[in-house]
């Protein structure tokens, strides 16, 4: 497979997601144990969602909680394995964090057992050994969304 990212579609049109498939990855992985498909489905909803896809197909996908003013959790973050290593994920984050909706969060929020070197390149720091923030410094020079 390529090391190429332009057969890579980052879209934030919540219509695109594919929610079962995405719940089926999301069901087996390490943060996510006993989360059913109707509670999945309710916090995509209740988010801002980003999906990754390869012609027409979702090969990956995260979500941000956020009341779009203070601060902003990122979660539910995944790339399929057989896509892995192209720069997708930071794509994703990229997508999310310059959202229009997400422009003036100052504070960003995660927690990952294993990914802080991809964060780390996006400017989150640990805050231990689980979570780790981001702050935009610039996020109150924006224009307010209303």
């Amino acid at each position: 497979m390529s090391n190429d990212t332009d057969d890579i579609d980052i879209s934030t049109d919540r219509d695109k997601i594919d929610l079962a498939y995405c719940y089926g990855f999301i069901a087996a992985s390490y943060w996510a144990g006993g989360r059913t498909r109707g509670e999945f489905d309710r916090s995509v909803e209740m988010s801002f969602p980003v999906g990754a896809y390869c012609d027409g197909k979702q090969v990956g996908f995260a979500r941000v909680v956020s009341d779009q003013i203070a601060i902003a959790y990122v979660a539910d973050v995944f790339v399929d394995p057989r896509y892995r290593r192209r720069g997708i994920a930071a794509r994703m984050l990229e997508a999310l964090h310059t959202h229009p909706e997400l422009l003036r969060v100052k504070r960003w929020m995660l927690a990952t057992n294993d990914m802080q070197p991809l964060y780390r390149l996006h400017g989150y720091e640990d805050l231990d050994d689980l979570m780790m923030m981001r702050v935009d410094e610039d996020a109150q020079k924006r224009d307010p969304l209303r």
